[in-house]
């Protein structure tokens, strides 16, 4: 019965959610991201509690919400289907991270990045609510999933 509740919700938009810090990143696929509110911006995701990007936003308080292209269905498999605990997923997916202050990482082949600061987590099931504010928004040009230099650094 389950299974059919949720096959009338599917497809989903999938996004990389970041974690981590700058000696080590963690991007994972999720499809369970949502706004929040407008003001101030914040936007959730869940996450079981046996990921590796669960244990990484508690520890650090913070992740990013980044947008792929449909040029980056490959790499949306990849770190959907692999463990950051086992293996640097970024490498192997062909990604490569940026950072904006001490924020989270972000992926630069997405088409925009959300960096968004931890203000609460809620248990929900077997799943975790984070939910994040918008501390910093990178909208990168052409918005064709393929990084340029130049990307536009949208402040709050």
């Amino acid at each position: 019965m389950v299974e059919k509740l949720y096959r009338l919700l599917y497809p989903m938009r999938v996004v990389f959610v970041g974690s981590g810090n700058k000696e080590k990143s963690n991007i994972m696929a999720a499809a369970w991201c949502y706004p929040l509110s407008f003001d101030p911006p914040m936007f959730g995701v869940s996450i079981s509690k046996n990921r590796y990007t669960y244990e990484l936003i508690e520890k650090y308080k913070k992740f990013s919400i980044n947008i792929p292209g449909f040029g980056l269905k490959e790499a949306v498999w990849i770190v959907g289907k692999e463990s950051g605990r086992d293996l640097d997923k970024i490498e192997k997916a062909g990604l490569s991270v940026e950072f904006i202050d001490n924020g989270s990482p972000l992926v630069k082949e997405c088409n925009s990045s959300l960096d968004c600061k931890l203000v609460d987590n809620i248990e929900m099931g077997d799943h975790v609510m984070f939910v994040g504010k918008v501390v910093n928004f990178l909208k990168r040009k052409e918005g064709n999933g393929i990084y340029q230099k130049g990307a536009e650094l949208v402040e709050f």
